[in-house]
């Protein structure tokens, strides 16, 4: 209890004091972060809100007296007698310039105005213009007579927004061929068919209209823009068309079902949340509407957050580092006395461990054991749960591929993976039978199980699940391939070693029956009879190899080993000695006949082949050894064959000229029989010794009859060739001519200039 005490107690305080406070502070800090941040959020939100109100209501005013500017000049305009002159009366050509001026300062009056239009049933007077006077057919503006005639939806007073052609089009740069216009419509009579007979058309610049809107956008990233009454655009927005149908929006069909000439929304608009401002013109019914998202209006309060969460971790931070110091500061004794303790017990442990397992090795390979009453206080003293004279049995398992293992980890690492290998058979084994694991060489492990007289032996069957399900678990868990070697069942540990040595016997059949095999004597038969060595497959062998017959040297051997291995791993190992004497032996008179040096050393293939663990990989490497054989020798013959080849042809550059070169004389010179001599040239030049002297010849003949004025019979017999029909076949098929053809040619190529 109090070992447990003084474990936990260096985090006490940590954790029974001032983390609490720690967590109650923090918890503290952000319930009042969570209220003050709704709060500003209420107040930025109404701040913005009254704001864009105000906004809004200016804005609403600037088109308001821009509609009521646009009302008075049409009604002042209507009482001007010049006017009523364009109205209602034929005015002559030659005044045309005196009213044109009247209008034309009406125009220069009202800046927002982009051009005035009077109509009088038949004539449309326009200014500015290219000409003043206009019929219906000749006006450019053809869709002021659609309006015109359609006073049922526009009636006086009202304002359309609509394109008209531009009439600085052609004459100012870039100017674009069609504009925007909002028409102020003031009729005065009408006729019986509901079309207009006098009207003034008075064009409202759009600039002058988004500048009204644009001069009250104070907030960033805002959308102002209006929308009349049945939801169509009526000034420019960023993301749609002018005049486009908004109903499709449930903001634009709120705001209009309301009937609220103001008011506010928020909602999320294509995935941002959105704040939503809105008032009413009184004159035209349109809907003024401001949008902005909503991380802009607290947009500062984020900021604000920003500042307080990083605030708060750095408290947090600072407030653990804190804690953790002065609970080191505190406790740095008691941790010191911890440690010591327990290193102390793992000490003891590996101590106890280590004394254990020298207990158990020593049971293992000695037959001295001492007095009973000692080998009990033994086994008690280190905590051996065996029963001496109980029954027994072992498990030896042998780690496969251990050199390889020993190449990839070190000692400490080795050890680690054995460790793992008694926890797996521990765990498969706990609850079954007694017993003990024990370290005994470095590629093995002895696993001891005792179980009383009166219990009965474990079945086979049972024993083989065990040892098959510990290696699937050594493979899956630790990349371990295991062979496992089953002894015979033994009354009392005063026989273990005995039954130890026949176990490790046994186990040497792993050459046999290879790698993660699981053997007993029930499986391992053994041929009892005399073994006799074929001494005449082994001379066989080494005149095999002597001869280069390296094919039938694996087959002799391959089965020399395999007779042997059906015989005991004795009679196998001294056959495996005997046949690597025989094969030094032959690799000494190889190195005798061919003065070639092999890359052997008896003793260190023998040491070699005692560390092999599979049958398969010693006639693997013994074919490995007998292939390198076979290429030095190849090497060899093939250098010897390459000099020979040189002389020949150094005999043949030297005495072509001579008709009686042949291979029979080549080969008396070199001192090989003709056939060899010829076989040996085909093979390793591809061409016969006869048709290779007539090339020599033929080539040498070329170059005399191009460069000599001597007949062709002369250097015939200069060349080396005794029959001129031979001779004159052998040219024609080389050059496709004949040789006096052939001197014609290059004396006529000689001449040309």
């Amino acid at each position: 209890m109090f070992k447990k005490l003084v474990l936990k107690t260096p985090f006490q305080l940590f954790l029974s004091i001032l983390l609490p406070f720690l967590i109650s502070t923090m918890t503290l800090l952000f319930v009042q972060y969570s209220f003050l941040k709704q709060n500003f959020e209420d107040y930025a939100l109404q701040k913005i809100y009254n704001q864009q109100t105000s906004e809004l209501d200016n804005t609403k005013r600037n088109v308001e007296v821009l509609t009521e500017s646009a009302r008075s000049l049409a009604i002042t305009a209507f009482f001007d007698d010049m006017i009523k002159d364009l109205l209602y009366s034929d005015v002559a050509a030659e005044d045309y310039v005196k009213y044109q001026e009247k209008v034309q300062s009406y125009k220069n009056i009202y800046p927002f105005l982009h051009s005035i239009d009077i109509f009088n049933g038949q004539t449309v007077y326009t200014v500015p213009s290219e000409n003043f006077v206009y019929n219906r057919e000749t006006f450019p503006d053809k869709n002021i007579f659609t309006i015109l005639e359609d006073i049922k939806n526009y009636h006086s007073h009202s304002i359309v927004l609509r394109e008209i052609p531009n009439v600085l089009s052609g004459i100012t740069t870039n100017a674009t061929p069609m504009i925007r216009v909002y028409s102020y419509l003031f009729y005065d009579t009408q006729l019986q068919k509901g079309k207009v007979s006098e009207a003034l058309i008075l064009n409202i610049s759009e600039d002058w209209m988004m500048k009204s809107i644009a001069s009250n956008d104070s907030q960033k990233n805002s959308r102002i823009f209006m929308i009349d009454s049945s939801g169509r655009l009526m000034t420019s927005d960023s993301i749609h068309p002018l005049l486009s149908d908004m109903n499709e929006y449930s903001y634009v069909q709120r705001i209009i079902s309301s009937g609220e000439p103001s008011g506010r929304l928020r909602m999320d608009l294509g995935g941002i949340d959105s704040f939503i401002t809105y008032t009413t013109t009184d004159e035209l019914g349109w809907k003024l509407i401001n949008i902005t998202p909503y991380t802009e209006i607290i947009k500062e309060i984020a900021g604000m957050r920003g500042k307080t969460y990083l605030l708060i971790l750095i408290f947090l931070l600072g407030g653990i580092l804190l804690t953790f110091y002065l609970s080191r500061r505190l406790y740095v004794p008691v941790i010191l006395v911890i440690r010591n303790h327990n290193l102390l017990e793992s000490e003891k442990k590996e101590e106890s461990y280590n004394r254990k397992q020298d207990v158990l090795r020593k049971l293992v390979k000695s037959s001295d054991h001492g007095p009973d009453h000692s080998l009990h206080r033994t086994f008690q003293k280190y905590n051996i749960v065996l029963e001496p004279h109980d029954s027994f049995l072992v498990f030896l398992f042998n780690i496969d591929h251990y050199s390889e293992l020993c190449s990839k980890y070190n000692s400490r690492d080795r050890s680690l993976l054995k460790f793992g290998m008694m926890n797996i058979v521990s765990e498969l084994l706990s609850g079954l039978y007694k017993h003990e694991c024990v370290d005994i060489e470095e590629d093995q492990i002895l696993v001891l199980i005792n179980f009383s007289m009166d219990e009965k032996p474990p079945q086979q069957d049972r024993l083989f699940e065990i040892v098959s399900e510990f290696q699937r678990n050594a493979l899956k868990y630790l990349q371990l391939s295991i062979t496992v070697t089953i002894s015979e069942t033994f009354e009392s540990i005063l026989n273990l070693n005995f039954h130890y040595l026949k176990t490790v016997e046994l186990s040497s059949y792993r050459m046999i029956f290879g790698h993660q095999a699981i053997l007993s004597k029930s499986i391992v038969e053994i041929n009892n009879e005399e073994f006799k060595y074929p001494q005449d497959q082994e001379k066989e062998l080494t005149d095999a190899m002597i001869q280069g017959h390296f094919q039938e040297s694996n087959r002799l051997l391959f089965g020399m080993i395999d007779h042997a291995s059906s015989f005991s791993f004795t009679v196998l190992n001294s056959v495996l000695i005997r046949l690597l004497l025989s094969i030094r032996y032959a690799i000494e008179v190889l190195e005798a006949n061919h003065a070639i040096k092999v890359n052997f050393s008896f003793n260190a293939y023998l040491d070699k082949l005692q560390k092999i663990e599979t049958l398969e990989m010693i006639k693997s490497d013994f074919q490995e050894l007998l292939g390198h054989l076979e290429q030095e020798l190849e090497t060899k013959k093939n250098h010897k064959y390459i000099n020979l080849l040189e002389e020949v042809t150094r005999i043949i550059q030297r005495d072509f000229t001579n008709p009686a070169l042949s291979l029979d004389t080549v080969a008396e010179e070199v001192g090989l029989s003709s056939p060899y001599l010829g076989k040996l040239f085909k093979k390793y030049s591809n061409v016969s010794m006869n048709d290779y002297v007539n090339s020599v010849r033929l080539v040498y003949a070329t170059e005399l009859i191009a460069t000599n004025d001597e007949t062709i019979i002369e250097i015939m017999q200069l060349s080396g060739f005794s029959s001129r029909s031979h001779f004159f076949t052998l040219f024609k098929k080389v050059h496709g001519l004949t040789p006096s053809q052939y001197r014609n040619n290059i004396k006529k190529l000689e001449r040309q200039p």
